[in-house]
């Protein structure tokens, strides 16, 4: 087996988890989980081993992501035909948590967040890593990363409150 096959086999289900998160639908993910790993390939002479093979993959995919300003996973909004079908889409996501319903809330607001938003707080708390490793991965200033971290709060809390009160 050869190094990349082992990547490939230790780092998939969680980069298919953070393209799921990112993009909003299996399609989209699908598509960005199949370029990452392109990418990934093509450039695997580029990759130094005395860094994490995660966080590399993991900015390639932040970065294809982000990049993509003609093709498909580039729009911000998803279209449901029905808020049922929103919530099954949500609960199919792959997830380490046991409870998927105690999140949807949080789920759906989160893919409501302007993209630059997104990718920051999803790199941040569901894939664990710090705000100066992903300023690096994304090439951004650290207090950029830390910015949007906080907007992103401020709007998850704001949706957040106002959905509960809508209850």
């Amino acid at each position: 087996m050869t190094d990349f096959d082992r990547y490939t086999a230790e780092y998939s289900p969680e980069l298919t988890r953070f393209c799921m998160k990112l993009c909003g639908n299996v399609h989209d993910a699908e598509d960005l989980f199949q370029d990452t790993w392109a990418r990934a390939f093509e450039r695997i002479d580029q990759y130094d081993a005395i860094y994490s093979f995660k966080k590399w993959l993991f900015a390639i995919c932040a970065n294809t992501f982000k990049n993509a300003k003609k093709n498909k996973y580039h729009s911000s909004k998803v279209l449901f035909s029905s808020q049922e079908e929103k919530e099954a889409f949500l609960r199919s996501i792959p997830a380490k948590e046991q409870d998927i319903d105690a999140y949807l809330d949080l789920h759906i607001a989160i893919h409501a967040l302007p993209k630059k938003h997104r990718v920051v707080l999803i790199l941040y708390y569901f894939r664990e890593f710090s705000q100066s490793e992903i300023a690096g991965m994304l090439g951004i200033p650290e207090g950029t990363v830390k910015s949007r971290l906080n907007t992103a709060k401020k709007l998850l809390k704001r949706r957040l409150t106002d959905e509960e009160h809508q209850r």
